[in-house]
């Protein structure tokens, strides 16, 4: 009774995620269209990218800025959002919405494997499978945001890294995938036995 609590908070958690995501890609998408209209709005919201080549946003406050001390900044002091290229904006807009919908794509295998272990199906094939997305979901998001690229004016900021993170979670999630098909053919030979 207990594990069937766990599995059911596990999936009112992974549809919260999901509509989490949803609603950052409309915020961001919503944003986007904001900056086309009044791109001076976010004169003082400026965009470095730190020691360990994460793109984060800080606000400045009286011409000095609040953040992290040991952001590596794109033109040495960060750029504001309204002074970068269209494209590169676009193109870490796309990056960003591509990271969410990878990640909602991840919860919707990780949300079957919880309904297929609620329903006594666990060693089933289609849990492989869906280990074996998962593994090639993380993949492409360690290949997603691998580049980071900026442009104000005349400076551009390119950098190259392969996060090691998501490549150990798709190394587990292959791992699994194996697991749980040698699951399923034991349980196969168990069902001809009977």
């Amino acid at each position: 009774m207990e594990k069937n609590r766990l599995l059911t908070l596990a999936l009112v958690i992974s549809n919260i995620a999901k509509v989490f995501f949803v609603l950052l890609i409309a915020a961001m998408s919503g944003v986007l269209v904001h900056w086309h209209i009044s791109p001076e709005t976010y004169k003082n919201v400026l965009l470095t990218i730190d020691s360990s080549n994460e793109v984060r946003y800080i606000f400045k406050n009286n011409d000095t800025i609040t953040g992290p001390e040991d952001s590596i900044s794109i033109a040495d002091t960060g750029a504001a959002l309204s002074q970068i290229s269209n494209i590169s904006f676009y193109f870490h807009f796309l990056q960003t919405v591509g990271h969410f919908i990878i990640l909602i794509l991840i919860v919707n295998q990780v949300t079957r494997i919880i309904r297929s272990v609620k329903a006594l199906e666990t060693f089933r094939g289609d849990n492989s499978q869906a280990f074996r997305k998962i593994g090639i979901y993380c993949v492409a998001l360690a290949l997603l945001g691998c580049i980071k690229w900026f442009e104000v004016s005349n400076h551009t900021r390119m950098s190259f890294s392969v996060g090691a993170i998501p490549l150990a979670f798709a190394l587990g999630a292959f791992i699994l995938a194996e697991i749980f098909k040698e699951g399923n053919k034991l349980y196969e030979a168990e069902q001809l036995t009977i």
